[in-house]
């Protein structure tokens, strides 16, 4: 019966490594803008929030999509306890809190002329945004197996 947990947590990692690929790719387009956004932080509060929240966001997407990672390859192999109940709920609720988190910031941000680097960004981390999503829902997918024993 553990069959099916062990697919799902599987499942969780081959999204999660996705969803990480994409995370790392976003980092190093938005670091190439660091330079000049910092520029601009010096003379705007509205760009040093803006700067900080872009950190922030990608920064929480890549650590909890690791965390993901790390999580379903111990849960394919060991978890069997009540304490997997409870971490799987726990982070299916923290994915899609950073769902929403990253959401709040980038969900109506708009590609920029010029600045392919920054727009492929965008949209990195509208996948990473939408592989959490499914990772989320997954995550409770697996307490509610692991509530029934599976």
């Amino acid at each position: 019966m553990a069959l099916f947990s062990t697919i799902l947590a599987l499942a969780l990692a081959a999204g999660s490594l996705y969803s990480l690929f994409y995370s790392a790719q976003s980092i190093p387009k938005l670091r190439r803008y660091e330079a000049k956004a910092e520029k601009a932080a010096e003379w705007s509060n509205v760009a040093e929030k803006r700067l900080w929240d872009t950190r922030y966001t990608v920064g929480a997407g890549f650590a909890t999509t690791l965390l993901s990672l790390i999580s379903s390859y111990y849960f394919a192999f060991f978890t069997t306890s009540a304490f997997g109940i409870l971490w799987a709920a726990l982070l299916a609720a923290v994915e899609y809190g950073v769902v929403r988190y990253m959401n709040s910031f980038w969900g109506d941000k708009r590609k920029v002329p010029l600045m392919d680097d920054y727009n492929n960004a965008i949209s990195d981390t509208a996948a990473v945004m939408g592989l959490s999503e499914a990772l989320a829902v997954g995550w409770a997918g697996m307490a509610a197996l692991k509530i029934f024993g599976h």
